[in-house]
């Protein structure tokens, strides 16, 4: 879960200096909301994280449903959840290094922005020259905006992508822990016969 606090705190400080860059005052904004959003995210995935992992306790499964089970398919299905792991984590690495490139980039819009809010301040109120330098104020703001908004869905996706890895890494020690279950039980039933 480490990669997912990474790109959720990148994500909130490059919001926030957006909004600081284009704001002249501090209060908050409508642009501040989504990151907090974020945060709950992050709460969230810290709870759903320890509530799920529980190691002391016993697999609760029923010596019926044991003889039951056919290994090949039990093997099956670890091998299939594994590979969707390796696939989900390739993903997630080329969805992250996307997210690392657009964040860079916002980063530099920033200090654009910044830049060319210095040069509108600078110019006599009213010239053309205030006028011009106002507008390419507004243009790089605009940019701005419509790039962090794509910051924003990559971040949602990257959280999906970390959330689906974790749920098929939980599933795939659920199916092992029963694999070793049965094969403790083979093993007994073998020494008694």
């Amino acid at each position: 879960m480490n990669t997912s606090f990474r790109f959720l705190i990148v994500t909130i400080f490059i919001a926030l200096g957006f909004i600081t860059s284009c704001n002249d005052d501090t209060t908050p904004t409508e642009e501040e909301k989504p990151s907090s959003v974020n945060n709950t995210n992050i709460a969230s995935t810290e709870t759903s994280s320890t509530d799920s992992e529980d190691p002391t306790e016993p697999p609760p499964y029923d010596a019926d449903e044991i003889d039951k089970i056919n290994p090949e398919e039990l093997y099956r299905q670890i091998k299939e959840i594994g590979e969707k792991i390796e696939e989900l984590e390739k993903e997630s690495t080329r969805h992250f290094y996307e997210y690392s490139q657009m964040a860079e980039f916002q980063k530099k819009i920033l200090e654009n922005i910044k830049i060319k809010k210095m040069i509108m301040r600078s110019k006599t109120v009213g010239s053309e020259e205030e006028k011009k330098a106002k507008k390419d104020f507004e243009d790089e703001k605009k940019f701005g905006k419509e790039k962090l908004q794509g910051l924003k869905e990559k971040n949602i996706l990257l959280y999906k992508l970390t959330r689906s890895i974790t749920e098929a890494k939980n599933e795939k020690e659920k199916l092992q822990k029963k694999q070793e279950y049965f094969l403790k039980r083979l093993k007994e039933k073998n020494k008694l016969n």
